[in-house]
């Protein structure tokens, strides 16, 4: 705390509560922690959400140009943290405006420093159109600019580390971590709850659960038939091609009123959803659990998580995660001791390490380096 609390610390971000924007979310939550951290902390968006909120937020928050320009006569020290996709600040991937500026800051004070948070990166997939590959060219331009003005360079998982340090021969780039976009209201909510056997849930948009419960359809299939699995709740956005086929397969599959479209629901409903499942069906490799919010969600709600991750798996504990074959083999596996021990060591992972208190103090000790 010693090296920041005399700094002033700038979070630019694409947008702010109550806007919708996981990445804009996580910042905002981050930002709240790491107050305690500095002489004041300030959020720079690139847009404001159309919807307001009556309750005003609990930081400064105007237009990162804004906050930049304020500094050019400001005797304080900055650090800066630039939440960076490839499209938030340029539909091109060439944010001309952002990289200019950025530049101003570094040269303004050799006491201004910036990190840059990269949640994505670009898409390297062969048979890409034209004016996608022009795209990833800029893109590509871009992050090699941001990595020369950077004093610091986080990202998420495994693979988005191996794309930018081949790509700008750095070696500062570091892995970060994510937290729960919703919580219960009390940790210990999910170790107490009831939970309702045979009621499973899936969450995300409409191509990401229907990718999943194809995925997963053996397993659904085969407990559905010995009485395991009774319902599954689809939670997320309806109404659209994937959503329509979501349903057809499981109508296909398992029969009438299974498979049960909950539409979105607000952070609330969903914390209460998740304290009742008795399992929750995720469809997501290996790498991306560690940038997946809905899996934090699902660890902090003590769900007992089913995905094809293997038990070698580090982080998060691949150990406390039930694979398809195992329930297969035990259908009865989440209500064992065994089954209880995994579901405790999830809970206890991300109390331990993706709390917002845990990821501010990752986030300050790397900064401060």
């Amino acid at each position: 705390m010693s090296n920041s609390i005399h700094r002033q610390l700038i979070i630019i971000t694409p947008t702010c509560p109550p806007g919708v924007c996981g990445v804009s979310d996580h910042a905002y939550k981050t930002a709240l922690s790491l107050n305690k951290f500095y002489r004041s902390v300030k959020i720079g968006v690139e847009y404001f959400p159309a919807v307001t909120q009556d309750i005003p937020l609990a930081l400064t928050t105007a237009y990162w140009q804004n906050l930049l320009k304020q500094l050019n006569g400001d005797k304080i020290n900055n650090d800066l943290l630039l939440n960076f996709t490839p499209t938030s600040y340029s539909r091109s991937g060439l944010p001309f405006n952002l990289l200019r500026a950025l530049k101003k800051f570094k040269n303004t004070s050799p006491s201004n420093h910036l990190y840059i948070f990269f949640h994505e990166t670009w898409d390297d997939s062969a048979g890409l159109r034209l004016h996608h590959r022009v795209r990833n060219h800029l893109i590509k331009y871009t992050v090699k600019q941001l990595s020369k003005l950077a004093n610091g360079i986080t990202v998420v998982t495994n693979e988005q580390k191996d794309k930018i340090e081949s790509l700008t021969n750095s070696k500062k780039v570091r892995l970060s971590l994510v937290g729960a976009n919703i919580l219960p209201v009390n940790k210990q909510h999910g170790l107490t709850s009831i939970r309702k056997p045979g009621e499973w849930v899936v969450f995300g948009l409409a191509h990401t659960r229907l990718w999943t419960l194809q995925q997963h359809l053996p397993l659904i299939k085969e407990l559905y038939h010995k009485g395991v699995v009774k319902k599954i709740y689809a939670i997320g956005p309806v109404n659209n091609q994937f959503a329509d086929q979501e349903l057809s397969l499981a109508f296909k599959e398992l029969g009438p009123n299974v498979l049960i479209q909950t539409g979105t629901l607000d952070p609330g409903e969903v914390s209460a959803m998740m304290l009742t499942a008795e399992a929750a069906l995720v469809g997501q490799t290996a790498d991306s659990l560690r940038k997946s919010g809905t899996f934090a969600a699902l660890s902090a709600h003590a769900v007992p998580v089913i995905c094809e991750a293997p038990a070698s798996l580090d982080e998060p504990p691949g150990v406390a995660i039930f694979r398809p074959h195992e329930l297969m083999t035990n259908q009865t596996l989440l209500s064992t001791i065994e089954g209880e021990k995994r579901r405790l060591l999830l809970h206890q992972w991300f109390w331990l390490t993706r709390s917002w208190e845990a990821i501010a103090l990752d986030m300050q000790s790397w900064i401060n380096g």
